[in-house]
This record gives C-alpha cells, sequence and structure tokens, in this order.
C-alpha cells in the first residue's frame, strides 16, 4: 500500500520525523518498505490565468496571450497550444524556469539538466514565458494542449505548491489481516492512534437529490440479492447528466502516486473513493442495464463471461455475479463486463458500493487468475459498515468533476444486517499474555484510539465493542496485541510470563506412534507424507482393510482429486513414480497417516501404517550383488517392527487368495494377525499394477491397523535384561512334511511342547527338489537349549532335544529327514 504524505496530512497531523513515523509504523506491524522521495519536475512555474488571447500576426498556428499570473506580474505570451481560450487557468514558466521536459518539449528530462528558460522572440512578437504542457512539466507525457488547472486556484501561487510538491510516498507492506490499512483513512487511523493525535474524518455535504429536467425519464433501481450468504449488503446511486472526459491534475497525481493509471473522471473518482476509504466500487452505465435491475446471483448456468479486459472467462456455478434480468454485468468484486462499461458516451450511472464475503471472492480470483485491487482489498476484508459512506463521497466527486446529478437516494439493501461484535475483556488474561500489567485507563484509551467502544462490565472487566473495520478482533488475545503494539512491544518485558502448569499423563497414542516411525526408520525407510485426496478410480482399487464406502469431497480441488484416501498405498505408489520418473532406481518409504470411509452412513477416520520398498534395499560390493526388496525383506521389517514393540501376542502370516488387497499378487501375499486378529496385509504388488506403473523388478508394501497394532504392542519402559552367562547348545531338526503345511507351522508346534531348556526355535531352511518324494518338502529349524543356573551338558541336551523330535513328528505327522 502506497501513502503519499501531502494525502495523509488531510486526515491527520503528526509533527514527527520521517524516520520516526517509519519506525514506529514498522514496530506496529505496518512495514515501511521503501521511502519514495518525489521532487519538482520544475522551477519558476505559477498558477495563472489567460486574460485574453489573438492570433499572431504573422503565424496561423501561433496565438498571442495575455496571462495574470497574480503577484507574479503579467506577461505576454505566444503559446502555440490548440486548447488555449480566454479565462482559461494554466502553468506559466516565467523567464529563468527549469522544466523537466525544456523549453517547448525539447530537454532532456532531467531538471538538472534543463537549460534555463530564456526571453524569445517567435515571428517578430517577444514572449516573456511559456505555458507548459504536462510533458513539458515531467508530469507525464500528453503534448496535446498545454496543462488546465481548475477554476478558482489562487493566481501567482507556486504550481510546486498546489501540487503539494514535493512529496514523499511510504510503501507499506501490509498484513492479510489488516484489509483496514488498505486505504490512506485506514493508516490515518492507525497513525492517529500510534501518536494519539486527532483523526479527521471526510465530510459529506448533504445529498441533493436533483429532479429530472428537460424531459428526462429516470426509471427508480431496484437491487435484488439472491445469495445473501456472499453478498450480505449492496448499495446502489444512480447519477444523471454526467460527461466523461479526463480527471482534474490533483486527482490523477494522486491516483499515480499510488500506483494506478488515470482513465477518465469516473473511472477515477471510484479508485480515488477506494484507496482513501478502502471501499472498492464499480460504475455501471446505466443505460446497458435492464430495467435498472441489479441481480446479486450466482453464475450457476452462465459458463462464459467477457470481463472489461476483453477476456472470456470460464465461470463456475458458485462464482458470484452481478446482473440484470438478462444478462450477467460483473464477476463481483473481481473484474465489471464490457457489456456494462462506462464508455465517452455515458450519461447515466449506477455506482456500485457492496460487501462480499472475503472467501468467494479469494476463491473466483485465484482460480480465474484475475487479481485486482477491489479484488484484492475484497479478499482481506473490507468495513462491513462503510458501503453508503463511499458511495455518498464518489457521488459528490462526480457532481463536482463530471457534472453528475442524483436523481434519487441511495438504495441500501442489507438482507442480513451486521451485528455487533462483543468480546468480554480480563485484564488478568491479559496480563498473562502480555506478561506485564498495564493500567485499565492506559486500555480502555488504546482501544478506543483504534476505533472500539469500551465499557466497564463489572468486576473489573470490560466490555469491548470491536469496530465495524476491524474484522480480525475477535478474543482477548487480539485485543491484548493491540494495547502492546500501540505504545511499542519494547514496553513488554523479556522475561517468560507467568502460567500455571498442569502435570499431564502420557499420551500412549502418541508415544506409539514416535516408537513405530523410530523403528521403521532404523530398519532403513524414510517417512513421506502424502495428499489425503484420492481419485475415484485408485480408492476403487486400493480399498483398504476395512472395506468401508468411500467418502466424497463436496468441493474438490479437481475431479482427480475428489474422494478421500482409504488407504495409504496409493499415495506411496504415486510417490514412488515421482521418484522413478526423476531416476532414482531405489525407494524405500512409509507412512503413518489416517485413511477414511463411510460406515453405516457416518463419515470415519482410521489410523494407518503403510511401506512400499522397490528396488536395492541394501547396497552391493565389490564382487557382490546389492540386495533387492522382495517379500523376504518386508516381512522381516514388519516382524522386527512387531517384536521390538515388546508385544505378548504372536504374529502369524497366512496365505491371502482374497480380501481387502485385490491390488497384491495372488500367490505372493498374506494375511497379518496377531493372535488370529486382523492386523494388514503384505505382498508383492499385483502384476497388472506394475505394468500400470512401469515397474521392471518386485514391489513390495505393507499396510497396518495402528489400532491393531495398539492392541499388540506396549510402549512401556523395557526392562534392561543382562546377556545370559553360560552359553546356549544347538540341535539342527530337519522334517520331512506335507509342501502345502505351512513352515511356520513347525516352529509354533515346536514351541507349544514347551520342552524344558528349550529357549528358541528358528527356522533357516526350506527344500524343495526331485530327491524328495512327490508333494512333499524338508523344513529345517535350529533348536537352542540353555539354562540360566549353569552349563547344559550333553547327555542332557540329547534327552531333551529326542523327546522334541518325537513329539514333533508325532504332531506334524512328518517324518525325520536323515
Amino acid at each position: 500500500m502506497k501513502l503519499p504524505l501531502s494525502w495523509l496530512k488531510e486526515f491527520v497531523t503528526v509533527e514527527v520525523e520521517l524516520e520516526e513515523l517509519c519506525q514506529r509504523l514498522t514496530l506496529a506491524g505496518l512495514e515501511v518498505e521503501s521511502i519514495d522521495k518525489i521532487g519538482a519536475t520544475f522551477t519558476d512555474v505559477f498558477v495563472a490565468k489567460v486574460i485574453a488571447v489573438e492570433r499572431h500576426p504573422n503565424a496561423d498556428r501561433l496565438n498571442l496571450c495575455e496571462v495574470d499570473a497574480g503577484s507574479a506580474g503579467r506577461f505576454h505570451v505566444v503559446c502555440g497550444a490548440p486548447n488555449v481560450y480566454a479565462g482559461m487557468t494554466a502553468a506559466l514558466a516565467k523567464i529563468g524556469a527549469r522544466v523537466a521536459g525544456g523549453a517547448h518539449g525539447a530537454g532532456s528530462g532531467s531538471l538538472a539538466d534543463a537549460a534555463p528558460l530564456q526571453a524569445a522572440t517567435i515571428r517578430g512578437v517577444h514572449s516573456e514565458g511559456m505555458l507548459c504542457s504536462e510533458l513539458e512539466l515531467g508530469m507525464s507525457k500528453d503534448h496535446q494542449g498545454i496543462l488546465e488547472l481548475p477554476k478558482g486556484v489562487k493566481l501567482g501561487e507556486p504550481l510546486a505548491n498546489y501540487l503539494q510538491i514535493p512529496d514523499t510516498v511510504l510503501d507499506i507492506a501490509i498484513t492479510p489481516n489488516r484489509g483496514d490499512c488498505l486505504s490512506i483513512l485506514g493508516l490515518a487511523r492507525e497513525i492517529a492512534a500510534l501518536f494519539n493525535a486527532k483523526l479527521k474524518l471526510p465530510r459529506l455535504r448533504p445529498t441533493k437529490i436533483v429532479a429530472a429536467v428537460g424531459g428526462d425519464i429516470w426509471e427508480p433501481v431496484a437491487v435484488e440479492i439472491r445469495a445473501p450468504e456472499l453478498c450480505p449488503r449492496y448499495s446502489a446511486l444512480p447519477l444523471t447528466h454526467v460527461k466523461i472526459g479526463p480527471s482534474p491534475i490533483w486527482l490523477r497525481r494522486r491516483l499515480e502516486l499510488c500506483g494506478m493509471r488515470a482513465l477518465n473522471n469516473v473511472v477515477d473518482i471510484t479508485n480515488y473513493v477506494m484507496i482513501e476509504l478502502g471501499q472498492p466500487l464499480h460504475a455501471f452505465d446505466a443505460a446497458k442495464i435492464t430495467d435498472h435491475a441489479i441481480v446479486v446471483r450466482h453464475a450457476g448456468d452462465d459458463h462464459e463471461f467477457e470481463t472489461l479486459d476483453g477476456t472470456r472467462r470460464t465461470l463456475n456455478p458458485n462464482d458470484l455475479l452481478i446482473a440484470d434480468r438478462e444478462k450477467a454485468l460483473a464477476i463481483a468484486g473481481v473484474m465489471g463486463g464490457q457489456n456494462s462499461e462506462v464508455s465517452a458516451d455515458t450519461t447515466a450511472l449506477i455506482l456500485e458500493s457492496a460487501y462480499f464475503e472475503p472467501i468467494t471472492i479469494a476463491r473466483t480470483a485465484r482460480r480465474l487468475g484475475l487479481r485486482s485491487e477491489a479484488s484484492y482489498r475484497f479478499e482481506r476484508g473490507i468495513d462491513r459498515a462503510g458501503q453508503v459512506h463511499a458511495v455518498l463521497r464518489a457521488g459528490e466527486l462526480i457532481r463536482q468533476l463530471a457534472g453528475g446529478r442524483i436523481v434519487a437516494g441511495v438504495l441500501d439493501v442489507e438482507p442480513r444486517p451486521v451485528q455487533p461484535r462483543y468480546i468480554d475483556l480480563d485484564p488478568a488474561a491479559m496480563t498473562a499474555i502480555l506478561g506485564v500489567t498495564i493500567p485499565p485507563a492506559e486500555v480502555k484509551r488504546r482501544l478506543r484510539a483504534v476505533g472500539a467502544s469500551v465499557e466497564n462490565a463489572g468486576r473489573g472487566r470490560l466490555k469491548v465493542t470491536a469496530p465495524s473495520f476491524r474484522p480480525d478482533l475477535n478474543e482477548t488475545a487480539d485485543l491484548a496485541e493491540e494495547v502492546a503494539r500501540l505504545a511499542g512491544l519494547s514496553e513488554i518485558p523479556s522475561i517468560p510470563p507467568v502460567r500455571t502448569a498442569l502435570v499431564v499423563s502420557p499420551d500412549s497414542g502418541r508415544a506409539l506412534v514416535r516408537k513405530v516411525r523410530d523403528i521403521l526408520i532404523g530398519c532403513g525407510l524414510v517417512e513421506a507424507k502424502t495428499i489425503g485426496f484420492v481419485a475415484p478410480a485408485d480408492n476403487e482399487q486400493f480399498r483398504g482393510l476395512t472395506g468401508a464406502q468411500p467418502l466424497t469431497v463436496t468441493n474438490p480441488l479437481s475431479s482427480e482429486l475428489s474422494e478421500m484416501r482409504r488407504s495409504l498405498v496409493p499415495g506411496l505408489l504415486a510417490a514412488l513414480r515421482f521418484n522413478l520418473n526423476r531416476e532414482a532406481n531405489a525407494f524405500h518409504m512409509f507412512e503413518l497417516g489416517k485413511v477414511f470411509g463411510m460406515e453405516n452412513g457416518v463419515a470415519c477416520e482410521f489410523e494407518r501404517v503403510a511401506a512400499v520398498s522397490y528396488g536395492a534395499y541394501a547396497m552391493g560390493a565389490i564382487g557382490r550383488s546389492a540386495v533387492q526388496a522382495d517379500f523376504a525383506s518386508i516381512k522381516g521389517i514388519i516382524e522386527t517392527s512387531l517384536d521390538t514393540l515388546a508385544g505378548s501376542h504372536r504374529i502369524t502370516f497366512e496365505p491371502l487368495t482374497d480380501g481387502p488387497a485385490p491390488y497384491l499378487h495372488p500367490g505372493r501375499a498374506a494375511a497379518i494377525k496377531s493372535d488370529g486378529n486382523p492386523l494388514g496385509v503384505v505382498g508383492e504388488l499385483h502384476p497388472h499394477q506394475m505394468v500400470r506403473l512401469d515397474l521392471t523388478s518386485p514391489c513390495v508394501l505393507f499396510e497396518l491397523d495402528m489400532q491393531g497394532v495398539r492392541a499388540h504392542a506396549t510402549v512401556a519402559r523395557q526392562a534392561v535384561i543382562a546377556p545370559p552367562r553360560f552359553p546356549a547348545v544347538r540341535r539342527d531338526l530337519a522334517l520331512l512334511l506335507d509342501r502345502d503345511l505351512p513352515a511356520e507351522r513347525v516352529t509354533m508346534t515346536i514351541e507349544a511342547l514347551q520342552v524344558p531348556m528349550l529357549e528358541s526355535v528358528e527356522l533357516f531352511d526350506v527344500y524343495e527338489g526331485d530327491s524328495l518324494p512327490a508333494g512333499k518338502k524338508s523344513v529345517a529349524v535350529a533348536c537352542r537349549y540353555r539354562r540360566k543356573d549353569r552349563t547344559l551338558t550333553d547327555d542332557e541336551v540329547n534327552r531333551a532335544h529326542a523327546a522334541l523330535v518325537e513329539q514333533a513328528a508325532l504332531r506334524l505327522g512328518a517324518e525325520l529327514r536323515q
């Protein structure tokens, strides 16, 4: 936001140095990013009046002008401008003046390099100065005629004084929550509060309604708001007898100082009032509005709209439009349309001043890629009660500068009146927030300085009514910030505030998540975070562990992200493909997150952990190939994780032929269970999915239900067990079994025997070959025996192992393989 100090002085007067002003603004949260000091582009140029104009006796295109410059004297000037006339107020450069454009526009453009204006004899007539154009004064590129100044300007006054030159423009960074500071008035209000100065508000003359004259017929304006949730207030002001033309120099100069380009008097006035008061306005050509009816509605069936820049914009049915009874006129709060644009032939206007909900303007402007000064202010929140004041201010300026006549009063439609926002302020709570006690009288003064109304509410509390132009003030913390920043945060001591600490019991759920994360990272996986939205096709393929129905997003980012994920797997696979496309040939990642679904008509969320492993899991060495990710590696990660969680339940893996994971290879997938209760799935990706993802080697993955993991595990601190003092004795056992019997059944059966001194049973080999009978396989396990109090003898181990072999073979229906 650019702030010309000359404009600021109309609202507040503060006698401080520029450096102090900028410092106080910055400390108050309004950072001054740059300071632009603008000097005069001319010297010795005065306001003068053309008394008489005569033809030059020796030149058809030149005129002899008698010019009255008040206290500066009278002069005879030769002028070739086509727009000069008797009674005109213009800018006179006296002999010796310097102008940035040089004499007659032939200079260098730099005041320091410009030569002094010399007396000249032009076609035999002596000229005592020059009537200047905007180009010659260095104010613009306009050189079609001399600069015309408004009537009533004091003659002889230096032009630099009239234009308030030199000037200083501050460029202030406005945070998104301070939309009230996107105006001269808003910044003046802040400066008045910071320096305890008096704020001077613009005064409006009583609206004078002029009856139609000369047979003119003016139809009353009608306003209908069909979307009150998006437009709770709309004000309209009709004007006739408007004359479109250029704006006066003072108005154009102020717009240019604020970074805006002048177009014509009506458009410039709407922009001027927007910068001055912060309320965006829009002017419609009344002749182009059917029945003078304004309808505020959703776009609905309107699919396209041509904006002022000549571009046809594609509309969303939820976009907010300003329309008449037949057609759309503008995209509300963003940009008007060509079909209602003010042109040189416009004579009647309908001025719009409305309040639009910030979120709808932000969404539409972002989607269309169409940002304007108006949408920038609407997005950040404007004064909820400033519509009528702004439209009357613009109407008065149009009356003064464009000859407009107000033929009816302001039509103000407010289907949803704004309700006051009351905040119960407890000084003790404010002290706890700030860490310092501020006297109640000073708290009241500072809050009133920012526009709030403050009343005593009893028991030391205050009832604060937030001003309509500050939508960011909603709770005690907001008021505490206002009180603190007005005096500068330097008054806040650099000590921690005193707060009452409560002892909170540890959250076992969070502890488990942290532990699972640490374990998986220790297993060589990298954590990923993927988006929670998926395409319906992915949700259909990856149905998750529960099979809940898909949860549809009401307002999706795109059609490809229109449902909430039922599984973490599609997000990880998308990350896999993203990495492979960037030549990352190995991918080992996991995610801890939530999935969603509908169960019995109720939206539910579930916590899951999933991992995808692809490519080299362990690096190779010279003469040794890398270890590739496969079913065994991912199964080992699961077993390591669940064993490390110190669970007391037995984990089993059962063949998965059908169920919640059709995306897994039918012969290389397993259901994970804890004491028979489903825990998740693990396996190799289905060949169809591998083709879809263009994968060239096996891709393995798992997904676990965190609720089941939580039931299986314990996050209590584990006791440290000293290493055994006495050695273990190993005996290997090879059994000939039916090929369909799971190898895990062997270890489970042997453990169930509860043989004394048996410490562990480990599977180390499964063999199938021609040397074995048809339909058979050999399973070999290592049995370890140990006592805690002494070393075992061979006889003890042999007797125990023989009993184990006999019972195992009997229970498994197996033969001992020699």
